[in-house]
């Protein structure tokens, strides 16, 4: 590998990488539902019009929408309102052809409640963060299901929920970070982007790794790619394990990442094993969560 130099890559690289990871995607899963990428946020306002809960929702491609955040003020849970917020939340998925809706929470979350909604664990996340367990969950749209109302539901008769905006997203992230701070420490770590190329003696990219050390010390791997001429020879694998070796450089304790079936053979190879497994995401396809320890 002597006749290659390893460099950190420029946003403007970095966004050629993610496009050129998207289109090999797509080329592999051609056939599915299309969505467009979109946010939607939602809000239930107490009377004086104050937001007491909301929820995130990320509209991905391939039919797939992602319940990032949901949050109620302490003061007003247990009479409805999340579930309120998690129904909708599905029915804008549904209305934007997705059929499956994917969240992750943590062991002093919500889980019990996404269950009695139908949302089922496909992956076990333990020691992340350090000390707790997580679990990644996942519902399809597509089939029947019983709606669940919970005993107390008294928010339904005075609360409605509406669409929001940034600035309510704003209260959502900031309300779930005050929770979640009595649970995990906030610590002072910044988040390390280690996003490298892998260049040619002219300055070429013939490979890139798209990771990052996040504050907790976890290092999401968020792509690997090698140009055609250069795959197979093994300079994905020399590119990705140089990365790994400076994440552990600065402290990394677990790497993760996402892989599909056309690329999970690739990292099984790298010592990376599965974790968590999504069937028919997308469609006629098998998605993975993996790590590597």
């Amino acid at each position: 590998m002597i006749e290659y130099e390893i460099k950190p890559l420029t946003d403007e690289e970095k966004e050629l990488i993610e496009k050129k990871l998207s289109e090999y995607a797509d080329s592999m899963a051609p056939s599915v539902p299309r969505t467009e990428e979109e946010r939607f946020v939602y809000k239930v306002e107490d009377e004086d019009g104050k937001v007491i809960g909301g929820c995130i929702v990320n509209i991905h491609k391939w039919g797939r929408a992602v319940l990032a955040q949901l949050w109620v003020n302490e003061q007003y849970r247990h009479n409805g309102i999340g579930s309120m917020l998690i129904r909708a939340a599905e029915q804008i998925s549904k209305e934007k052809g997705c059929y499956y809706i994917c969240l992750g929470t943590l062991d002093f979350m919500a889980r019990p409640l996404y269950e009695k909604h139908g949302f089922k664990v496909f992956t076990v996340n333990h020691d992340l963060p350090k000390g707790h367990t997580g679990w990644s969950m996942a519902k399809r749209l597509d089939k029947n299901a019983p709606d669940y109302t919970p005993k107390n539901n008294s928010a339904e008769k005075r609360y409605t929920v509406k669409p929001g905006g940034d600035e309510d997203a704003k209260t959502v992230d900031e309300g779930l970070d005050r929770y979640c701070d009595r649970f995990i420490p906030p610590n002072s770590n910044e988040d390390i982007p280690l996003n490298r190329k892998l260049v040619d003696a002219d300055g070429n990219i013939i490979a890139a790794v798209l990771a990052e050390v996040d504050a907790d010390m976890s290092t999401d791997i968020d792509g690997v790619w090698v140009e055609e001429l250069y795959r197979n020879k093994g300079i994905g694998s020399y590119l990705l394990s140089q990365v790994e070796r400076e994440a552990k450089e600065k402290g990394t304790y677990l790497f993760i990442g996402n892989a599909c079936d056309w690329n999970i053979d690739f990292f099984t190879k790298n010592g990376y094993s599965v974790r968590g497994t999504l069937e028919d995401y997308p469609k006629g396809h098998t998605a993975y969560e993996i790590e590597k320890k």
